[in-house]
């Protein structure tokens, strides 16, 4: 009984109401086996069966979960915002350094911040165990959309794989790494299954990769799968599946990172390739010739940088995405490396800060969500 009554007590994120509930479940598994006995049972088989009759204890504390709210992390709300506003700072000084004074073309970007600020205070108010209830319906629209983008997607500077709506585009490749937390709610809803559950969820995992693939966005779907593959094993380490713990782990690891890189390998050591392919594949480890340009100018740039204030290069004659994907090397070469490490620094504690707080969350619904988030 006080194992059941801790696992489930786990689950409920509201701290202050954890005694009230405790009482209250153990007073009815106490009447339970009362009856029990009454009926002619043993006292360790009256308390076993009152304590079945209660059902799977993860369940029954999500459930009281969803009555009793936690508090709001405020300080790990307002970090987040704080670091969007610097993000916005950060991008005004550039548009200001680039085109004379003038930050108009930053309004744009600053929108998009805003609205990105506005969606994620909205889900973070926003119950996760109703996008958990609706997981896989959830699960089935962004798939649907993936597909149909596939076939008939607008074109958006040279890219096809977009949507339009209310007037303005919205990339999928992008939106696909939603799938990643409402993926969580997809394995809980196979919690206490077999083999047969954990297949039906490995096929939760493989379809929006394949999709994404096709698209090809290679890096996010590289990103989902990883994602994905670590929360399934968090799940079958905390039991969620009734299987061999290390042999499902070791098998789903091998499947889904051991045999796709031997099999690259085989491919690139046998020609497989188009010429293109692999020029660009030896661009990642290479130092000279055109397909390493970008990767040279980088390595330049980084070596005459100045600890602190401005190298006297002109990055944005250099770099393509100066202010997005090189963002660090331009502030890197205009404040100095101090400037870019402060920025990483912050990042980092920002990563860890927010991978401890899941990592530690009892309720293992939340928990789980909030890997896939990570």
């Amino acid at each position: 009984m006080d194992e059941y009554l801790k696992t489930l007590l786990e689950q409920i994120r509201c701290k202050k109401a954890r005694p009230y509930i405790r009482q209250e479940l153990q007073d009815h598994i106490e009447d339970q086996i009362a009856e029990n006995m009454h009926a002619g049972m043993d006292r360790e088989r009256a308390e076993k069966e009152a304590v079945r009759d209660m059902g799977d204890p993860v369940e029954t504390g999500i459930s009281l979960d969803r009555i009793h709210k936690p508090q709001i992390a405020w300080k790990l709300l307002v970090m987040v915002i704080l670091l969007s506003v610097a993000g916005i700072l950060t991008h005004i000084m550039i548009a200001r350094h680039i085109n004379e004074g003038d930050a108009s073309v930053s309004g744009r970007y600053v929108i998009h911040v805003m609205v990105g600020i506005a969606v994620m205070i909205f889900l973070y108010f926003l119950d996760y165990t109703l996008l958990a209830r609706f997981s896989k319906v959830i699960a089935v629209i962004l798939l649907a959309m993936c597909l149909l983008t596939l076939y008939f997607g607008c074109k958006v500077n040279g890219m096809r794989y977009f949507i339009i709506i209310g007037g303005g585009s919205v990339s999928i490749p992008a939106l696909m790494l939603f799938y990643v937390p409402i993926y969580g709610g997809v394995i809980y809803q196979y919690h206490g299954s077999g083999y047969t559950g954990l297949l039906k969820a490995i096929v939760w995992m493989v379809i929006p990769v394949v999709l994404v693939l096709r698209m090809p966005a290679m890096m996010t779907a590289g990103l989902m799968l990883i994602s994905m593959l670590v929360m399934l094993t968090i799940a079958i380490q905390k039991d969620w599946f009734v299987v061999q713990k290390k042999k499902a782990m070791g098998g789903l690891w091998e499947i889904f990172m051991v045999m796709p890189a031997a099999v690259f390998l085989m491919m690139y050591l046998g020609n497989a390739f188009a010429p293109y392919q692999k020029a660009r594949i030896q661009a990642v480890f290479s130092n000279s010739g055109d397909v390493s340009y970008l990767t040279a100018t980088l390595r330049s740039l980084l070596t005459v940088n100045k600890f602190a204030g401005n190298s006297g290069v002109d990055v944005t004659e250099m770099l393509p995405a100066y202010n997005a994907d090189y963002i660090l090397v331009y502030l890197s070469s205009v404040y100095g490396m101090l400037a870019a490490i402060l920025i990483c620094c912050i990042l980092a504690v920002l990563i860890l800060t927010v991978f401890h707080t899941a990592m530690r969350q009892k309720n293992q619904l939340g928990m789980m969500m909030g890997c896939g988030c990570e």
